[in-house]
């Protein structure tokens, strides 16, 4: 995937300057840390597992400044069959020990099986949709990430969500989780965002 359309905005991926590229193995607690659920590492893959109504969260070493997109392959664990989540622009909570103000995006999740966007803390931005369903276990790559607030995700090549936050988030952690359920992540990138407005308009479909 090369370049990603959002409303007004053209977000070049190829072209995202990459500031982590890593598949997961032994040393693997030198690029993330565990902050709630089970972690482990097989076989190239980080297996998250979170029994509890909660996020199992794992966050990227690195705190990252800016704009960001986080691309990896991922898959739930069968039987394990929802929430495939990602975070990104991610900060803990300290009095809650708990994932604080975060942007989350997922697959099958929302308890309807939903796939989409929302902000975790305080705010009530939340975009879902259940046009897109995904395949239980199947390996899928995701790209997701925020422009000064406008969030996206990509699923195999196809935007399957966006919104824009009126008060956006901006530097953060990247990472994953489980919420009540196993995935597996591998193949993991973390990227600059190059992007550039983009004005779109319509040709005319007839003639009068």
């Amino acid at each position: 995937m090369k370049e990603l359309h959002l409303f007004g905005k053209k977000i070049f991926i190829d072209r995202s300057p990459v500031l982590m590229s890593y598949k997961p193995d032994t040393n693997w607690r030198d690029f993330f840390t565990v902050m709630g659920g089970n972690w482990v590492q097989e076989d190239g893959w980080l297996i998250g597992t979170e029994t509890g109504n909660r996020g199992g969260i794992l966050f990227s070493r690195q705190y990252y400044e800016e704009n960001v997109i986080l691309r990896f392959r991922g898959k739930t664990v069968l039987p394990a069959e929802r929430d495939l989540n990602a975070v990104f622009c991610a900060h803990w909570n300290e009095k809650t020990d708990y994932l604080g103000e975060s942007y989350v995006c997922g697959l099958n999740g929302w308890y309807e099986h939903k796939s989409g966007i929302e902000r975790n803390g305080t705010s009530c931005l939340h975009s879902s949709t259940t046009l897109y369903r995904y395949n239980p276990g199947e390996e899928v790559e995701m790209i997701c990430g925020a422009v000064n607030g406008h969030c996206f995700m990509a699923v195999d090549g196809v935007l399957v969500s966006e919104v824009i936050d009126p008060q956006p988030l901006v530097g953060g952690h990247v990472g994953f989780s489980p919420y009540c359920t196993r995935l597996a992540v591998t193949d993991i990138e973390v990227r600059r965002i190059a992007w550039e407005p983009f004005a779109q308009e319509y040709t005319p479909e007839f003639t009068v």
